[in-house]
């Protein structure tokens, strides 16, 4: 379990061999009777790999499927029109207080932020507990659009509208407040931006063995594009 989701005491106890468990990327029971057999030695060795079902496994995927699905949008929108002015940045210092976010955004004043980063996938075993305080987040469905207060209401029904247009499979997170992501930074920066959160799933978040699924990014970019598209000098984000 991510370190985020693990109980004070749960932080300061050795995972035990019985409660551990391999993750090669197979959909059920079946799909991983047919990758192994019992019995088969497994070694440890970090670094990028694709495995089944679409399924990518590597280092930092926190955030550098993010940065990639930046520059993924933008190259997407290269071959359009937009007439909104696009800024695609990879920000620094995230974890130690969303500084590259603040200075970034300050120097650009955007109408509008869009920001990207991994979130919770709950679908294996050890985040049965984190369910219950967290929504339902799946590898392979989507990507996952946040709700709350950290987000421009209007911005977040424009990318949903627009996902159902472009058939782009979507999940949503309610977080009823900042959610500790560049958006924070993003939406309060000035006098205030219009502010969306889009993550990417990822499983073991924080440890040398994330879990991505490669169509999720291919999504995220697309919904991105997509949406941006849409905004003219006109487009109006007032919620109300």
């Amino acid at each position: 379990m991510a370190i985020h989701m693990q109980s004070p005491e749960q932080r300061k106890q050795l995972v035990e061999l019985k409660d551990l468990f391999i993750d090669i990327g197979a959909k059920d029971k079946a799909d991983a009777e047919a990758m192994v057999e019992i019995g088969d030695p497994a070694v440890i060795a970090y670094g990028f790999e694709e495995m089944a079902n679409g399924i990518a496994i590597g280092r930092a995927f926190d955030d550098r499927a993010g940065a990639f699905v930046v520059l993924e949008a933008a190259r997407l929108l290269a071959k359009e029109n937009p007439n909104a002015e696009v800024h695609a940045v990879a920000t620094v210092q995230e974890e130690i207080g969303l500084r590259g976010a603040r200075t970034a955004a300050f120097g650009i004043n955007p109408d509008i932020g869009i920001a990207v980063d991994v979130t919770f996938a709950t679908d294996h075993p050890n985040m049965t507990e984190g369910t219950k305080r967290k929504s339902r987040i799946e590898l392979g469905k989507g990507p996952v659009l946040t709700r709350g207060p950290n987000i421009n209401a209007k911005l977040f029904t424009l990318l949903v509208e627009t996902a159902k247009e472009e058939n782009i499979p979507i999940q949503i997170n309610a977080t009823p407040g900042g959610t500790g992501t560049d958006a924070n930074a993003i939406q309060i920066n000035r006098s205030g931006v219009s502010t969306a959160l889009i993550g990417i799933p990822l499983r073991y978040m924080h440890s040398p063995c994330e879990l991505i699924s490669l169509q999720d990014l291919e999504a995220c970019s697309k919904l991105i594009a997509k949406t941006v598209e849409k905004i003219t000098p006109e487009t109006n984000f007032v919620p109300f």
